[in-house]
């Protein structure tokens, strides 16, 4: 083979790397403290799933985005999930808010009306707060929400 040929094969090499790397395909995880508790509607367990989300006192990292949220289970227990089910929330101050609608399966989500009647909708009204700090699990016990 030319000195040329191997040239341009090296400089070919270099400019498209063969195989995929693990860094082409990573993506930024922030880290995350488990959190875990149990809702009630007044005082008894939902019956089926309600939606919860963790809304940022500061907003959404426009950096790292991320989403953290999820949905009870028919007692009323949940684990917050954010990368993967049940790896918890990073660091910072949050409010949660809340949503018992009824699945819809042609839109795989759950729709209104609120079964809440709104009152857990809006996280600058929402009195259910979060703060994570470290990396210490966190049992949040019983939520307990109203309907009246």
């Amino acid at each position: 083979m030319s000195n040329w040929k191997f040239a341009a094969l090296l400089a070919g090499a270099a400019l498209f790397p063969g195989g995929c790397s693990h860094q082409e395909h990573a993506y930024y995880a922030k880290p995350t403290t488990k959190v875990l508790g149990k809702v009630t509607v007044d005082g008894a367990a939902p019956g089926s799933p309600i939606v919860i989300k963790c809304h940022p006192a500061d907003g959404i990292d426009p950096e790292h985005p991320s989403v953290t949220q999820a949905l009870t289970g028919p007692d009323g227990a949940f684990q917050l999930s954010t990368y993967q089910d049940g790896d918890g929330v990073p660091p910072g101050d949050y409010s949660l808010t809340f949503f018992w609608g009824k699945y819809n399966a042609i839109s795989a989500g759950f729709v209104g009306p609120d079964r809440l009647k709104n009152r857990y909708m809006k996280p600058e009204k929402s009195p259910i707060k979060l703060s994570i700090a470290d990396d210490q699990p966190i049992d949040m016990g019983t939520i307990a929400l109203t309907t009246k």
